[in-house]
């Protein structure tokens, strides 16, 4: 761990009545450090506000926030920040009656080295056999219930494959484990709607709001098989070509023009 504060003291400690680690309640985001400034500052502060209105959480100070993150990316060459907001400390059961305020964690950490790999020669994508739940009221955020993609992710590391596609219960296409996903099929890029399950990635919402040729759809895996290009992305990643998956062969070209089109995962 390169960095890390509670409620913005670095001594502090993690209560153990915080709601975050009884129930996971609250919020988190994940971001890019570059010559010692967080990428998509804003974006990345208006999802936690976003979160935080979405589950109630109140009480959080922005202004002291916003100076602990300077101080944390302050002289990181390349590293990940990560900033948790728990709904605080309350007493056993789950009402929140009785919080005195939010819980704030601010944490740096490596870069995963890897995803300069990713960016440069594609990945290898496969299908995950653990589908996710369908809940509107969460869906979208990045919450801190994660327990689905634990699971995923445990099996992900039995798979010879570096991500994999995961659908929810009705067999709609959602994401991948750590990131979004798109195709490109008759020059139209596709990305899931992500009503009922997913988060809203911050590149993903980049893209959305960028590219004309973009839609949202339902859709199960069966019609990526007309696919003629995919990608992934995250905050950190920036975008990845998929160069396989499930055996059938991808064209990275078109990914790799988008990524300079966009000026997004030219690390």
């Amino acid at each position: 761990m390169l960095y890390s504060s509670v409620n913005f003291n670095k001594t502090d400690q993690i209560d153990i009545s915080d709601r975050g680690l009884a129930f996971g309640d609250g919020i988190f985001t994940t971001a890019k450090i570059v010559d010692g400034e967080i990428q998509y500052r804003q974006q990345h502060l208006q999802r936690l506000q976003a979160g935080c209105s979405r589950l109630a959480i109140v009480d959080v100070d922005w202004l002291n926030l916003n100076l602990e993150l300077s101080k944390a990316a302050k002289q990181q060459p390349l590293a990940t920040l990560k900033v948790i907001i728990s709904a605080g400390n309350s007493q056993r059961g789950y009402s929140r009656a009785g919080i005195a305020s939010p819980t704030i964690i601010v944490t740096v950490s490596e870069f995963p080295c890897h995803y300069h790999l990713w960016q440069q020669q594609g990945v290898v994508l496969g299908l995950s056999s653990i589908k996710l739940g369908i809940n509107p009221q969460l869906a979208g955020l990045k919450h801190l219930n994660r327990l689905e993609q634990v699971l995923i992710r445990n099996e992900l590391d039995t798979l010879n494959v570096d991500e994999v596609i995961v659908t929810d219960l009705n067999d709609n296409i959602v994401e991948c484990n750590t990131a979004n996903i798109f195709w490109l099929n008759n020059n139209i890029w596709y990305t899931p709607e992500l009503d009922t399950a997913g988060v809203k990635g911050i590149i993903r919402n980049k893209i959305l709001s960028t590219l004309t040729n973009v839609q949202t759809i339902k859709a199960d895996v069966g019609q990526l098989k007309n696919a003629q290009a995919m990608f992934i992305c995250n905050s950190l990643l920036g975008l990845a070509a998929v160069k396989q998956f499930n055996d059938l062969p991808m064209n990275i070209a078109p990914v790799h023009a988008l990524q300079q089109q966009l000026k997004i995962g030219l690390d």
